[in-house]
């Protein structure tokens, strides 16, 4: 399948992008049968290095991947809560996801609630069937225990309470923080002398080896978004 035949992947980011970076190698080397077609970034390029991180794979692979800085910033009207997207922003992701012909959004560390134009578009609604959601979230924690935390506070609560794993989640992005249904949780069990930092470097490392997969299944048909 040429590349412009693949189906278009929309990639949600707020910091280094490494998570990114792995799922655009995936695409490359023949493990998943998509391709970029749009990242979007909250923060400007010197706090977030995946600007940089994407202009290298566009020239190590020959891609044109834009990155686009979309923000409340960028797009301050309609602001919602701390941490929320404006509804003029998601108005904006929305049509550039669109315009780009997007078939899944995917929030990869992306530090910022869904809202508005773009939860309508992509996400999922109680009356709604899973596979009728066409935005992911991959979350380095288990859920429901780890609800509304991220980084390495995901980790820390894990060791505070004992829980004695800690996990990959991907789950379908709906209105509230981490509470759309789950696709798909690996376990990442703690070792004795876990650190959060040794703890969420393994969740990490999990994270851009099942992500990928995960992509992939959600893509095929059969899967949990058939065809779409």
């Amino acid at each position: 399948m040429g590349e412009k035949h693949k189906p278009a992947i929309a990639i949600l980011a707020s910091g280094g992008g490494s998570t990114a970076e792995a799922f655009i190698h995936a695409t490359q080397d023949g493990r998943v049968d998509a391709r970029v077609g749009l990242i979007v970034c909250n923060n400007p390029p010197e706090k977030a290095g995946i600007y940089d991180r994407v202009a290298r794979l566009n020239q190590q692979y020959g891609l044109n991947i834009p990155v686009l800085r979309i923000s409340g910033i960028t797009h301050p009207e309609g602001p919602g809560a701390k941490g929320e997207q404006t509804l003029q922003e998601s108005e904006a992701i929305a049509h550039e996801a669109s315009k780009t012909g997007v078939a899944l959004v995917c929030l990869m560390g992306y530090m910022k609630k869904i809202r508005g134009s773009l939860l309508t578009a992509y996400g999922w609604q109680p009356w709604m069937l899973p596979a009728e959601s066409r935005m992911i979230n991959t979350h380095p924690g288990p859920l429901p225990e780890t609800e509304g935390l991220f980084g390495i506070h995901i980790q820390q609560r894990v060791l505070e309470t004992g829980l004695g794993y800690s996990a990959h989640t991907v789950h379908v992005v709906s209105e509230e923080y981490d509470k759309g249904p789950i696709i798909k949780a690996t376990c990442v069990p703690v070792v004795p002398g876990d650190t959060p930092q040794s703890l969420f470097d393994r969740v990490q490392a999990v994270e851009k080896t099942e992500l990928p997969l995960v992509i992939k299944y959600c893509l095929q048909e059969g899967g949990v978004y058939g065809d779409s």
